[in-house]
């Protein structure tokens, strides 16, 4: 009786757990365009906050929806059908890249003005947004 008791718990268990995990597996990956914008910020100085003090910047930034505005430097699609949209900072060197999901219509051409928003993924040689769109709502001050 007392080993059934057991294999019971232990089933029960892997049941859950194996509920829990499919869950996981299945969720959906939230995009910019499902939040709203917890700060907003030009191009230039959401790039010049990250190369003058990366960490504080990554503080303030990282893992937060931002909306960024600023001009189209260039837009490229990568083998894969993710779309990267460059935005000008002044710097030759870098840039504020925001990256859309395969599929997503994305009609900016360079020199465009543009308002983009996306989850910061922090800075190397570039600032990157990812899961990105086109912003058409009003950030939170």
């Amino acid at each position: 009786m007392r080993t059934r008791n057991i294999l019971l718990i232990v089933l029960l268990l892997a049941a859950v757990g194996a509920f829990v995990g499919y869950r996981l597996y299945e969720a959906k990956t939230p995009t910019a365009s499902e939040r709203p914008a917890d700060l907003a910020v030009d191009a230039r100085t959401l790039y010049d906050a990250f190369v003058q003090d990366e960490a504080a910047a990554g503080t303030r930034y990282n893992d937060k929806v931002v909306q960024v505005s600023g001009t189209v430097r260039d837009v490229t699609t990568e083998p894969d059908g993710r779309t990267n949209v460059m935005l000008e900072t002044g710097d030759a060197l870098g840039a504020v890249v925001c990256e859309f999901a395969p599929g997503l219509a994305v009609t900016l051409r360079k020199n465009d003005p543009a308002s983009i928003k996306g989850f910061c993924a922090g800075y190397n040689m570039d600032v990157l947004l990812q899961r990105c769109s086109m912003a058409d709502q009003p950030a939170h001050p």
